[in-house]
């Protein structure tokens, strides 16, 4: 059998040499970016933002929303509402007063809930929100919120912020609208449990922290609405800081939908 010649042990030398030096290449970078990586994971808080030096102004939802923003029904047809009555159920029923009461305290001062005392790490304690303070908007009194009788309730929430102080010591109030449609055809209107949120419960600590945190409501009862008008709404946040007329973002401290009620 014939031997290798030199050449030949040469060259399998020199491929071993290639393929050792780049995998030690590659094993090296690849150290280096788990290195880098593991850093950067290490600085960055679970609980707050890195960079948050400008804090936007508050969107806001509504409820119900299940076909973009148009609430549209006749009072005596029930398949007509029924749809809403069962979104505003399923929104509400965190806001239940048992729930409330098992997991969040009692709250009576309508001042900011400063916890920054606590550790980073340590879970914040939240106020309670109870759906039966949303009176005729509750679902409790009236299960159907007002369709069935042509008076439809709807439910507005901030957007959570992490940190946000809104108003700058003052509530933000809200105020509701006609946008398009004759003034006079959207009645009276009332609020539940008041036509502002309290500042109790601002800060938001986010997820981690604020395990049960729940958003406050204002509940919104259109109840002298006119039949057989279309109507576009308009509600409004109104306060210090609030941006509630951007020409960009429709949502941004405000919520248009439109209104037919019929008989």
């Amino acid at each position: 059998m014939q031997k290798p010649t030199n050449s030949w042990v040469a060259l399998e030398r020199a491929g071993a040499l290639f393929f050792l030096f780049y995998a030690a290449l590659y094993a090296f970078l690849a150290a280096m970016f788990g290195g880098c990586l593991f850093c950067l994971m290490w600085s960055i808080s679970p609980y707050h933002p890195t960079y948050n030096d400008r804090v936007m102004p508050p969107g806001m939802t509504m409820a119900p929303h299940l076909e973009g923003h148009e609430i549209a029904f006749n009072a005596s047809d029930r398949k007509s509402w029924k749809k809403y009555a069962r979104s505003m159920d399923e929104y509400l029923r965190p806001y239940n007063d048992g729930v409330q009461e098992r997991k969040n305290i009692h709250c009576t001062e309508d001042r900011y809930f400063m916890q920054d005392s606590l550790s980073e790490h340590e879970e914040r304690k939240a106020c309670q929100f109870k759906r039966s303070w949303l009176g005729e908007c509750s679902g409790l009194r009236d299960p159907h919120y007002g369709y069935s009788q042509g008076r439809p309730c709807v439910l507005l929430r901030m957007n959570r912020i992490l940190g946000y102080l809104p108003g700058q010591g003052t509530p933000i109030n809200v105020t509701c609208a006609v946008k398009k449609g004759p003034p006079e055809a959207l009645g009276g209107i009332q609020f539940f449990p008041k036509s502002f949120f309290e500042l109790k419960y601002y800060p938001y600590y986010g997820k981690l922290r604020h395990v049960n945190y729940s958003s406050p409501v204002v509940a919104v009862r259109f109840a002298g609405v006119q039949y057989d008008t279309h109507l576009q709404v308009q509600c409004k946040l109104n306060g210090k800081g609030i941006i509630n007329d951007s020409p960009t973002d429709r949502y941004l401290g405000s919520v248009t939908f439109s209104l037919d009620v019929g008989a």
